[in-house]
């Protein structure tokens, strides 16, 4: 095989902290810490990604713990270094999701350091380039840039949790966690086993008042008083994203951040934070991670826990909120799916979080109380549909460039030969997406491959050359788009 993120101030000051702060600015460095900690949770896989840091690379699907794989895109540019993370990322644990955002996910490596560590991050085509005023992480030369749209596939309901764990794909197949000094490396495959919580979260309530009382309902009926509220969030502010997110939605999940978007999916083909201002939402926050923020105390921040817990991390990390219990589920034809968030207006009945754009500091002034809520979970038959779906999606894509004469077509027994004119070249290893295929140590270097064993669709042809130590020496990678059923003419 190949190898393979105090109420107690006057509302004036929360104001001038939102209007003085841009959101998602470069946490200051905190006192280093030891990482988080809690009671671990019985937990059920639905579901892994496997990501090929290469030009062209798979990003596929299983729902059989990897023993089959669906193709849902491919990486435009692989990952070439770590770089230093933010605050919330040393949160948590080693080789693990650290954030999930609709706008891309951060992969916390083996770093030992607990306050900033290293990370790699998978992102969509749209933020190759970093969105004018963008106010979170950028990624850079740690990015995995994928041709998979922001807000959909992996970057919605087929996210990973915060806290999910992440390996590296070994030649044989085998499963290892992301080591201490991890550096990505050309070919290198990674591997999201993605769980959920066995009894998963299906509401949470905040009283949005001080002391107000913060309520977790589970899947088996039963309740749990959380944490309580130690400011309540005043309105809304300009958060990277949400303008790819819909109303309600979950925008990101990590370690230390819930952001909800208030802002309609964005219509416009301009960059995010140009033009005019589509992004809308608000975020939930503990209180030790707020405070080490530039936006503490923003009017934008709902902020959980105590005025003691200020000192030292006490929810950062831990679930029901901060750790494994959030995708970011939000499909506007499946609301009983979806993460959503909805409002009480001066304790008033519930209802849907209203649409609001751009910073609007005072716009949940009448709000009462808030709720995450999630009516039905991600079950097998549900999670399969999806996944055929994105599928499909990307396979028609793929099609367009096939017919457009952009892509290769193939049908049939093909021969593929292997480019090879370095004399060192002992042997010359054959994949398809992924998958060996064969080896030869012979020339001219070819092997025979049946398309007819192969769905239609697209695939990316790999010849491997390697020296007689096996060490790479070149790699070539082809796309190809297989028509046996003969839909593309000629």
């Amino acid at each position: 095989m190949i190898k393979q993120v105090r109420y107690a101030l006057a509302a004036a000051l929360a104001l001038l902290t939102l209007i003085a702060i841009p959101a998602g600015a470069q946490d200051p460095v905190p006192p280093r810490e030891t990482p988080r900690t809690f009671t671990p949770f019985a937990q059920v896989e639905t579901h892994r990604l496997r990501i090929v840091n290469a030009v062209d690379g798979a990003i596929q699907v299983s729902q059989d713990a990897g023993s089959h794989w669906s193709l849902l895109g491919r990486v435009l540019v692989p990952a070439k270094t770590c770089i230093q993370g933010y605050l919330a990322s040393g949160y948590a644990p080693l080789s693990s999701v650290a954030a999930s955002a609709v706008h891309g996910l951060r992969i916390r490596v083996g770093d030992l350091s607990s306050a900033y560590p290293k990370l790699i991050a998978i992102l969509p085509h749209e933020f190759m380039q970093t969105p004018d005023r963008f106010g979170g992480h950028v990624a850079g030369d740690s990015g995995i840039y994928t041709n998979i749209p922001v807000g959909q596939s992996i970057f919605r309901e087929l996210s990973p949790y915060a806290g999910n764990e992440v390996f590296r794909q070994d030649e044989d197949g085998g499963l290892s966690p992301l080591p201490v000094n991890y550096a990505p490396q050309p070919d290198d495959v990674f591997v999201i086993v993605v769980k959920r919580p066995e009894n998963p979260l299906t509401q949470v309530d905040f009283e949005n008042t001080v002391g107000g009382a913060v309520t977790a309902a589970y899947a088996d009926g039963a309740k749990q008083r959380v944490t309580s509220v130690l400011k309540p969030v005043y309105g809304v502010g300009r958060y990277d994203g949400c303008s790819y997110t819909g109303v309600g939605g979950i925008n990101t999940s990590h370690m230390g951040v819930i952001t909800v978007s208030t802002a309609p999916i964005t219509t416009s083909k301009q960059f995010e934070g140009t033009g005019n201002e589509r992004r809308g939402g608000f975020q939930i926050q503990p209180s030790y991670h707020n405070s080490q923020s530039p936006e503490a105390w923003a009017a934008s921040v709902l902020i959980l826990g105590s005025k003691a817990k200020q000192r030292e991390p006490d929810l950062e990390g831990t679930p029901p909120l901060f750790f494994g219990n959030f995708d970011l589920a939000w499909l506007k034809n499946d609301p009983a799916h979806s993460w959503r968030a909805e409002i009480r207006v001066k304790n008033g009945p519930w209802r849907p979080m209203i649409t609001v754009v751009g910073s609007q500091p005072r716009a949940f002034m009448s709000v009462t109380a808030v709720r995450l809520i999630r009516d039905k979970q991600a079950d097998k038959a549900w999670l399969s549909a999806r996944i055929d779906t994105q599928v499909k999606n990307y396979q028609q894509q793929a099609l367009l460039l096939a017919k457009a004469g952009k892509t290769p077509i193939q049908r049939g027994s093909v021969t593929i030969d292997a480019p090879v004119s370095d004399p060192r070249v002992r042997f010359v290893a054959f994949y398809v997406d992924g998958a060996f295929r064969g080896i030869t140590n012979t020339a001219p270097f070819n092997f025979s491959w049946d398309t007819r064993e192969s769905p239609d669709g697209e695939y990316v042809v790999e010849e491997r050359a390697q020296d007689e130590f096996n060490r790479a020496l070149h790699t070539t990678r082809t796309r190809v788009w297989v028509d046996n059923q003969g839909e593309i003419k000629g």
